[in-house]
């Protein structure tokens, strides 16, 4: 049993429009999506610091992504996925998110932290591996990070301006998702999550999942 408390998907959008808010960003007036400044919230507003290092040592598998240290108040990138995350910047934003989701989700202690840190501590120390089977407070740490880069209020008005135009393509979600910097896998996890677009496997699009058991309104 995970010792990190449930949390649901509303309490997540509160948590990630509470960050947005007190940060300033601005939800309204804006014909486009604007990116959310992922490294300027997690180094002005939360002064945590963001570190280039090698940390593929960290883990045999050699599939660290980045990892925080929150004694130190840091964020580590692995170096090694470097040139990885400077050709996909969304993956990069993703996991910058990830990281700080981490920080506001699973550090229970954030003003009185202990000095050192023992990189064998897994309760000191959240690494951000690339494995499909994850423990819960990974995947709380995603859907920090999808809530926070995508905002509920801004994407169910961009989606719902599409759908009002007419048929939704897949080639609309590329062009929408450099818009936020994500992934357009991240992007179909949000749009999922929120029901406001079901893609199956094979890139059909639906108004919602349960529209996919009927009558396809979206498609190629």
């Amino acid at each position: 049993m995970s010792k990190y408390p449930f949390i649901t998907h509303d309490e997540m959008e509160r948590i990630t429009q509470g960050i947005l808010r007190d940060y300033g960003f601005d939800f309204e007036n804006k014909d486009f999506p604007e990116a959310v400044p992922i490294d300027e919230i997690i180094e002005f507003h939360y002064g945590l610091d963001i570190h280039w290092e090698p940390i593929d040592h960290f883990d045999p598998s050699g599939l660290v992504m980045a990892a925080i240290i929150p004694s130190d108040k840091r964020i580590i990138m692995n170096e090694s996925c470097k040139e990885l995350f400077e050709e996909k910047i969304g993956t990069m934003h993703f996991t910058m998110a990830h990281e700080l989701g981490h920080w506001v989700l699973h550090v229970s202690d954030r003003e009185n932290l202990q000095t050192s840190i023992d990189f064998n501590d897994s309760s000191q120390t959240f690494f951000c591996r690339s494995r499909s089977k994850k423990p819960p407070e990974e995947y709380q740490a995603d859907m920090f990070a999808g809530s926070l880069l995508i905002p509920k209020p801004i994407i169910q008005k961009v989606v719902g301006n599409m759908k009002a135009q007419g048929k939704i393509q897949m080639k609309q979600l590329y062009w929408l998702a450099p818009m936020f910097k994500v992934s357009i896998s991240a992007l179909i996890v949000r749009l999922k999550q929120l029901d406001l677009l079901y893609i199956d496997d094979d890139g059909t699009i639906y108004d919602s999942k349960s529209e996919s058991q009927g009558q396809i309104i979206f498609d190629f």
